[in-house]
């Protein structure tokens, strides 16, 4: 499987409850903002999409699907609201650098680390054993 090797690895045990806890946090703290940006009165312009999408973001994250490919486009939204402070007036929860910066590092250690083995990739993708006859059949 050519999914398998973007994973570092599905750890169980405490590694992987930490990994969970993680995408919890990372996933959590993004649909939460995101469903707030939706409920306001006023936002920016195109930001009910973005938020729409962060939401289907963040909850593949949290379920461990594409577990990489949701963390970096998390990272990359935490990222432009650092970046672009026009942004940050309707992101109450993002309004510090310092909220901000801990969600860039946590989404990125998440991209490095891997799903672990609570999540649906670990299911989809994860290791497999396989049993070789010793007669050769």
């Amino acid at each position: 499987m050519a999914l398998q090797r973007t994973f570092s690895g599905f750890p169980s045990g405490c590694p992987g409850l930490a990994l969970l806890l993680l995408r919890f946090g990372v996933g959590g703290t993004s649909s939460l903002q995101s469903a707030l940006l939706i409920a306001a009165t006023h936002h920016a312009p195109g930001s009910t999409l973005a938020a729409a999408l962060a939401i289907i973001t963040s909850l593949a994250l949290i379920i461990g699907l594409m577990t990489p490919i949701a963390a970096v486009l998390l990272c990359l939204g935490g990222l432009v609201a650092t970046i672009d402070s026009g942004i940050v007036e309707y992101i109450p929860l993002f309004d510090s650098w310092i909220a901000r910066f801990e969600f860039i590092v946590m989404s990125a250690a998440l991209i490095c680390l891997g799903p672990g083995a609570f999540s649906l990739d670990a299911r989809l993708y994860g290791r497999r054993e396989i049993e070789v006859n010793g007669n050769g059949s």
